[in-house]
């Protein structure tokens, strides 16, 4: 079973890094949302991060301050796109724990537009 180690739990923000087509790793600071084994992250469909997990899920993850800073180990770990009933259903969990996190009506203008993606993390053992 896969766990998220306790400085994610404990963390609002975290980078990922994604890797480009040459192999480049690119961090992106995101906030992220929790629920059981994985985490969540309410990002744009079109951005370069969602282009990027598709084409590779090897992700590196590490708790973070709202600015970057690293604060704490970095994990490997395997992203995914969700999509249909599961990504509706995350939806609702990543809106229900990051609004109170962040301003609200900016999730709120993504759902509208169905222009966004959530991604799934969880971290290999």
């Amino acid at each position: 079973m896969h766990v998220i180690p306790e400085d994610i739990m404990r963390s609002k923000y975290a980078n990922i890094y994604t890797y480009r087509k040459d192999g480049t790793p690119v961090k992106t600071t995101v906030l992220i949302g929790k629920d059981r084994n994985r985490m969540l992250i309410h990002t744009g469909a079109e951005s370069g991060k969602v282009k990027r997990i598709k084409r590779n899920p090897e992700v590196l993850i590490e708790p973070s301050t709202i600015f970057g800073k690293s604060r704490g180990k970095t994990y490997r770990g395997r992203a995914r796109v969700l999509s249909g009933e599961e990504r509706e259903t995350a939806l609702k969990k990543v809106t229900r724990c990051c609004i109170e996190k962040f301003f609200s009506y900016v999730f709120h203008d993504m759902i509208a537009r169905k222009k966004s993606a959530i991604i799934e993390v969880i971290i290999q053992q």
